[in-house]
């Protein structure tokens, strides 16, 4: 989701009725916030997070280390997962001592706050081998299944 859909004012109301229409429990959704847009007022946001978290459903920022409001987010947001952004699990096999670096202090920065990583772009095995022995907690990738569109529309 983007962050501008906060400013929706019916839209906690949907997200609550998609999850009631189609049994599903609020702890097996987890909602993604776009990192890479910008979000004018954090402390809306924060609100509308607050108000879902307590509803039981959970929350990841996508694209994490991307843009500038990276660390912003982390402060103000009850987040559950941060999805490391695909260029640096790309750059890892590359020999890339930056991508690497970052990686290990998202991981380190994550698990202090109790919060799960999970890096993106993982195409390969080597690529997964990788962000696995830095410690990241979960991977998403082509390596590890392709996307579906099985899924029923609310």
């Amino acid at each position: 989701m983007s962050p501008k859909s906060v400013i929706i004012s019916d839209y906690v109301n949907s997200v609550k009725g998609c999850a009631l229409k189609y049994g599903i429990n609020p702890q097996n959704i987890v909602l993604e916030i776009t990192e890479r847009d910008t979000v004018k007022n954090i402390s809306l946001l924060e609100k509308f997070v607050s108000n879902l978290k307590f509803e039981g459903f959970r929350f990841a920022i996508d694209d994490f280390g991307s843009g500038y409001n990276s660390f912003l987010y982390l402060k103000y947001l009850p987040v559950d997962f941060i999805k490391i952004d695909g260029e640096f699990s790309r750059g890892i096999v590359k020999g890339g001592i930056m991508d690497r670096t970052v990686i290990m202090g998202l991981v380190t920065i994550a698990r202090e706050l109790k919060i799960k990583t999970i890096a993106e772009y993982i195409e390969s095995a080597e690529i997964m081998e990788s962000v696995k022995g830095l410690g990241v907690d979960f991977a998403q990738g082509f390596y590890i299944g392709r996307p579906s569109g099985d899924l029923p529309k609310c």
